[in-house]
This record gives C-alpha cells, sequence and structure tokens, in this order.
C-alpha cells in the first residue's frame, strides 16, 4: 500500500477529485431512491423537504468559504480560524434550522427528520474545512478520497437501516453516525498523519479576524444562499400545500426525482472549467477577442448538449426514473421536460457568472440572484395553487429564464463599458 506521505501523482490527483465529485452528485440520487423504494409516499416526502431545508441551511454552515481558503494559498487565515469559524457558523446554522421548523410548526416527527439531516449537514460541513485545507496544501487526492469514503460508508449504513428497519428516524441516525466517525477516520486521521499538515500554528487571538473572513465569504453566501432559496422555493411551497391539504403525499417526492435530471447540464459544465483559466488569461494579456471565442465556444457545447439532453429526457427520462425510484411518472413527462430546460438555462446562466468573475465584477451578479428571487417568491404560490406540480415546474424553469436574462444583460453592459475605456 502506498505510503500516505508520498507526493501524489497528476493521475492519481485527477482520478480522486472526479470520483469524490462523482460520489458528492450521486448522494442526493442515491439516498432519495432508497427512501421512495422502501417507505411510504409521507415518509418519502418528510425526507425530501428534510433535504432540500438543509441544502438551504448548508450555504450557512458553510458560508461558501471552501474556495477562498482552497485559494488562500498564502495563508492570510490559518486553518485554526477557519475552523473556528465553522464551528461558529454550524452552531448560527443550527439555531436557524431549529428556528425554521418551529416557525413552520412541524410536528416533532418531521421536525426531528429536519434537525437530524441539519446535524448530518453540519459534519459534512466540518469536513469540508479539513478537506478546504487538504486542497490549500495540494493534496485534492486526499480531498477524494475522504469524500468518497464518507459517503459510501454513510449511504451503506443508511440503505441497511432501511433494508433491516424500514424506519427513516432510525436510517437518518445511522447516516448522521457514519458520518461523524468517517470524518474521524479519514479527515482528522489525514490531518494528524500526513506531515505537510503538521505545522505550529500562530494567530492573533482578536477577533477583529472573525469579521474579515465574514467580509471576504459574504459575497458569495449571499449569492449562494439566494439561489438555493430560489431552487428551493417550489418545494416550500409543496411543503405548505401538503400541510394544508390542498396537495396530496407522495407529491413532493415526485417533484424532486422529477428535479433530479435538471442538474445534469451542470454537472457536465464541470468539464469546461479548466477553460475558466485560459478565460481569464485572455482577458488579463487584453485580447477581449479571445476570451469571447472560449465563452461561445463553451455556450455552443452546452446548447447541443442541452438539445441532446432534452431529447434523452422526453424519450428516456420518464421510464428511467419510475425504474429508479418505482414511481409511476408517466403523466409527469411534460414537467420534466420543463425542470430539465431550466436546469439548462440555469447552465447558461452560470457560464456568464464565471465570465462576469474573470474580468472581476462578480460584485454585480447580486442583482440577478435578488432579482430571481423576488420574481419566484411572487409566482411561485400562485402557480402551485392554480396548476401543482406543473405550477412548481414552472416557477423554478421561469425563475432559471429571468437568472439568464438579468445576467445577461449584466455581462452586455460590462462588455460595451469596457469597449468604451478601451
Amino acid at each position: 500500500m502506498k505510503n500516505i506521505n508520498s507526493t501524489p501523482t497528476g493521475k492519481e490527483i485527477f482520478v480522486w477529485n472526479i470520483v469524490g465529485s462523482m460520489a458528492s452528485s450521486l448522494l442526493s440520487v442515491v439516498t432519495l431512491m432508497l427512501v421512495t423504494r422502501m417507505l411510504s409516499g409521507e415518509k418519502a416526502d418528510i425526507f425530501s423537504i428534510a433535504w432540500s431545508i438543509s441544502q438551504l441551511m448548508a450555504t450557512i454552515g458553510t458560508f461558501q468559504i471552501r474556495t477562498y481558503q482552497a485559494t488562500d494559498v498564502t495563508e492570510v487565515f490559518k486553518f485554526g480560524q477557519y475552523l473556528w469559524f465553522r464551528m461558529i457558523s454550524n452552531v448560527v446554522m443550527m439555531l436557524c434550522s431549529a428556528g425554521y421548523v418551529i416557525v413552520k410548526h412541524y410536528s416533532v416527527y418531521k421536525a426531528s427528520i429536519v434537525l437530524i439531516i441539519c446535524l448530518f449537514r453540519a459534519v459534512d460541513g466540518f469536513a469540508d474545512i479539513y478537506e478546504g485545507y487538504f486542497q490549500q496544501k495540494e493534496r485534492l487526492d486526499l480531498v477524494g478520497k475522504a469524500c468518497t469514503y464518507r459517503i459510501v460508508i454513510g449511504v451503506s449504513g443508511f440503505a441497511l437501516s432501511l433494508f433491516l428497519w424500514h424506519d427513516l428516524m432510525i436510517s437518518c441516525i445511522i447516516l448522521l453516525l457514519a458520518y461523524v466517525v468517517s470524518f474521524v477516520i479519514f479527515n482528522i486521521r489525514y490531518s494528524v498523519t500526513v506531515k505537510c499538515f503538521n505545522v505550529k500554528e500562530a494567530w492573533n487571538k482578536n477577533i477583529i479576524w472573525i469579521w474579515k473572513l465574514i467580509k471576504e465569504g459574504a459575497p458569495i453566501f449571499i449569492n449562494a444562499f439566494l439561489m438555493m432559496a430560489i431552487t428551493n422555493a417550489p418545494k416550500m411551497k409543496i411543503d405548505s400545500a401538503i400541510a394544508a391539504g390542498q396537495l396530496g403525499n407522495g407529491i413532493q417526492t415526485i417533484f424532486s426525482v422529477l428535479f433530479m435530471p435538471a442538474s445534469v447540464l451542470t454537472l457536465a459544465y464541470i468539464v469546461f472549467r479548466p477553460l475558466l483559466t485560459k478565460m481569464a488569461i485572455e482577458w488579463a494579456c487584453g485580447r477581449k477577442q479571445g476570451f469571447l471565442k472560449i465563452v461561445k465556444i463553451i455556450f455552443l457545447c452546452l446548447i447541443v448538449m442541452a438539445v441532446l439532453l432534452m431529447l434523452g429526457s422526453f424519450l428516456l427520462g420518464i421510464p428511467v426514473l419510475s425504474i429508479l425510484y418505482a414511481l409511476d411518472l408517466e403523466r409527469y413527462r411534460n414537467e420534466l421536460l420543463i425542470m430539465v430546460a431550466g436546469g439548462c438555462f440555469c447552465t447558461f446562466s452560470y457560464v456568464l457568472d464565471n465570465a462576469l468573475v474573470v474580468i472581476r465584477r462578480q460584485y454585480l451578479l447580486v442583482c440577478s440572484y435578488v432579482i430571481s428571487w423576488v420574481y419566484v417568491k411572487l409566482v411561485v404560490a400562485e402557480m402551485v395553487n392554480r396548476w401543482e406540480l406543473m405550477g412548481a415546474a414552472m416557477a423554478y424553469a421561469t425563475s432559471m429564464i429571468v437568472f439568464f436574462a438579468v445576467t445577461l444583460v449584466i455581462f452586455m453592459i460590462c462588455l460595451k463599458k469596457e469597449k468604451n475605456n478601451e
């Protein structure tokens, strides 16, 4: 077995990074599939909304500082500071989670499931801080390994528990405990065992550094929180409609299942991430046409992939999802296509989002997020009340179209200003 302190090869780093990313992407898919196959529609609905709430709350817990931490190669902030900050943000996350279930007047059972899944996210958040440190020290192989092992162990425990006891509460607790154990075995062990991590830190205990870190992470956090709120708005409305007796049990699960393919193009966009560096080089060297050429190439490729995805969703989407999740989804083909289209517009927006970051105009993106969030808040209730699941799908898709349109306008204005300044 290779020594953990050995320098990883480029191939090892690439493979483990891809494996870890794939494991993370499949986590939601597999857990929901297990629940829908082994439990009732009512329990699946509870798990589905708990998962969505936990994703929203996780943006508070992580405060989206992972990217900043991973690129903090000069260590403006020490690992200990990032860890303390994560402890604070996780406490805030759990307080917000508790406040949310109280305000929503959830039953004790439903509230417990939500809070357990949010605790699971908190553990994942602690692991994220360690993995950001590993990435900072150029050990992405350890990031991929820790992430993959944690997910495999957690999902295996979750699946076995569901199979043995068919109890959602017990299974969620098993998932949480499996994550805690995996975090200790892999993340903490790696941080202690690997020599390049064993560095004595000296940092100012004055709490002013907390405010500095908040300032660094706030713009990305606000955008991420708003995007998650936009994405979850239809799910939250469905949850309220089920509680009010306007929609039947199982609708939340069906929406979540149909929503899965909406993120396929976004996952495919990962392939184009290396081009971001080339975009930055072209822009920094004043070669704006070269920069725009790369943006156009990415868009052209994504549009072709989007057409293929829509065609595949039309022909195979419903049969495949019906088999995977053991649900009769035949009458929801239109809703699926609308949500997949919304996901495509979301991915197109991310291209422009990244391009704005390259030209250092990322602070303007908050306009896109705020306008889209206000829009979905204004229309989601009426759409769901009038068209039920179709309304929820339309609320999501149209909010992504609004997001894309506003981001495109911002991008075009920035380019025009740059041209005028030449």
